[in-house]
């Protein structure tokens, strides 16, 4: 995947950034997952929160001079899961929990390699809605084995 580049930033408060991209496309996301996260509640203030930027070379947006930023792949991340075309970061590291799955054992059990498995369980790169059927097909077919 390569680097994603912002243009542009547009905040709604309480809570909506819409991201204007380098190659022509835009992408609302929904950030109020990070209000609660250490280092990140004053995005709660909605002056504060409208008043975000992009960072220099547009790797990601930032509000206070930089006290707080994201980068741009996590909001392009963000933007596929919250829409669908993604699966959630979240529901994949639950399901490899779950199932008592180490990397190696996730990156068998889904015939992909460790790498992808943990760019995916990291949140570094947007998980394919595939994966998630492969992952509801393995563990299915694991319940039905075992009874």
């Amino acid at each position: 995947m390569t680097q994603q580049m912002i243009k542009s930033v547009a905040a709604e408060a309480p809570s909506r950034v819409t991201i204007f991209w380098r190659s022509g496309k835009h992408t609302a996301v929904d950030l109020a997952e990070y209000f609660d996260s250490p280092g990140y509640e004053k995005l709660r203030v909605p002056a504060f929160f409208v008043s975000v930027t992009v960072e220099e070379w547009g790797h990601g947006i930032e509000w206070g001079d930089g006290e707080i930023g994201i980068d741009a792949d996590t909001l392009y991340r963000l933007g596929k899961e919250q829409t669908g075309l993604a699966y959630p970061v979240t529901d994949f590291n639950l399901w490899m929990e779950r199932n008592g799955l180490s990397l190696s054992a996730a990156a068998k059990a889904l015939g992909i390699t460790r790498r992808t498995i943990t760019y995916y369980h990291g949140g570094y790169k947007p998980i394919p809605v595939y994966i998630k059927l492969a992952c509801i097909g393995w563990e299915t077919l694991r319940l039905q084995n075992a009874a």
